[in-house]
């Protein structure tokens, strides 16, 4: 009779022990991939879809909220502030001057009058190149671009610079 519950007692830790490893398994994957670290050297920017060359830098993907203070009567000893409205910030992107002037006849279609929007889709790799996340940004549209610094002694690249507004994005993983 002591065999009997000695092996069952065997069998239920030997359960619980296989249980709890297969349980500290999938928490350890599942905090490995929320803790994922995004390279910011490995991207690619597509325009509706069509990558018009290789930008250099990307920024402004940003995400801000304007706040209301609120004075509540009875609360001397603090102020509340409440979210009021978010705003989306401008993308910028910079790119070496290339042979086609496609950037430049967008922000031109603005200029004259034309709503040219379109979506913009950065994708974020890790080093072995699969895609990590990518962001959509929805109905953009050029509000500025920048033509290149010529110098006489310079070597440097030319540079054009493209500011999008849009109307805010999503990050997909």
């Amino acid at each position: 009779m002591n065999a009997d519950k000695n092996s069952t007692i065997v069998a239920q830790v030997a359960e619980t022990y296989a249980q709890y490893k297969s349980r500290t398994q999938q928490d350890s994957r599942a905090s490995e991939s929320a803790y994922k670290v995004l390279a910011n050297c490995r991207y690619r920017v597509a325009i509706d879809g069509i990558e018009y060359a290789a930008f250099s830098e990307v920024s402004g993907l940003q995400i801000e909220t304007e706040t209301m203070d609120f004075i509540e009567g009875g609360f001397n000893d603090r102020v509340l502030r409440l979210p009021v409205r978010s705003k989306v910030g401008n993308l910028t992107l910079k790119r070496g001057i290339t042979s086609g002037n496609e950037l430049l006849q967008w922000h031109l279609r603005i200029v004259q009058g034309y709503l040219d929007l379109k979506n913009v889709t950065i994708y974020v790799y890790n080093t072995k190149g699969d895609v990590l996340t990518r962001f959509e940004l929805m109905q953009a549209f050029p509000v500025k671009w920048s033509g290149p610094q010529f110098t006489g002694g310079g070597d440097a690249v030319a540079v054009e610079t493209l500011e999008l507004a849009h109307s805010g994005f999503l990050q997909i993983n």
